[in-house]
């Protein structure tokens, strides 16, 4: 029988503090299996030596020796198309749910419907949570529902609508 469990899925918050969806795949009742997938469209354009590839390899073990310091486990790190890596995982695993955290690059966005759709497909969730934006999309918008075009209108929107104890839960 195949071990259930939820996964959580790394992309831009390379965190294990403050994480809203891994907080929430922590909830879930189930072992959490965390991954990172170095996405093979995504590498492809860029050079070998990039420092921001160098920045996630380096982030990636620290979560990895944390996880295996504090709490006796560890990080899934892949390299390849995520539609294949999730394939892999939903046939080696009962995955209940999938967790991550909102990503708004349009790759990404397209990405992340591609993913849904695999999951839904079999039955699973897909959970997607904002977390490294205090507002998104059209929590800031004019009264008729338009964004903004000019910038102070749209900064003094913002403030008025920020409180901190209401906007800034800590994970």
């Amino acid at each position: 029988m195949k071990q259930s469990l939820s996964v959580f899925w790394f992309r831009r918050d390379l965190r294990i503090d403050d994480n809203k969806g891994l907080f929430q795949a922590l909830q879930s009742g189930y072992p959490v299996l965390p991954i990172f997938i170095f996405d093979k469209e995504i590498l492809q354009h860029l050079p070998e030596d990039d420092a921001r590839v160098h920045f996630i390899h380096q982030s990636l073990g620290k979560i990895r020796k944390l996880l295996s310091d504090q709490y006796d486990s560890s990080l899934a790190v892949y390299h390849g198309s995520p539609e294949a890596v999730f394939k892999e995982l939903f046939d080696t695993y009962n995955v209940t749910a999938v967790y991550t955290n909102k990503d708004y690059e349009p790759y990404a966005l397209q990405r992340d419907k591609l993913i849904t759709k695999l999951a839904e497909s079999k039955g699973i969730r897909f959970h997607s949570f904002k977390d490294q934006v205090i507002f998104q999309e059209t929590e800031v918008v004019k009264d008729n529902g338009e964004p903004y075009v000019v910038y102070t209108p749209y900064k003094n929107s913002w403030k008025a609508k920020f409180k901190r104890e209401d906007d800034l839960q800590e994970y």
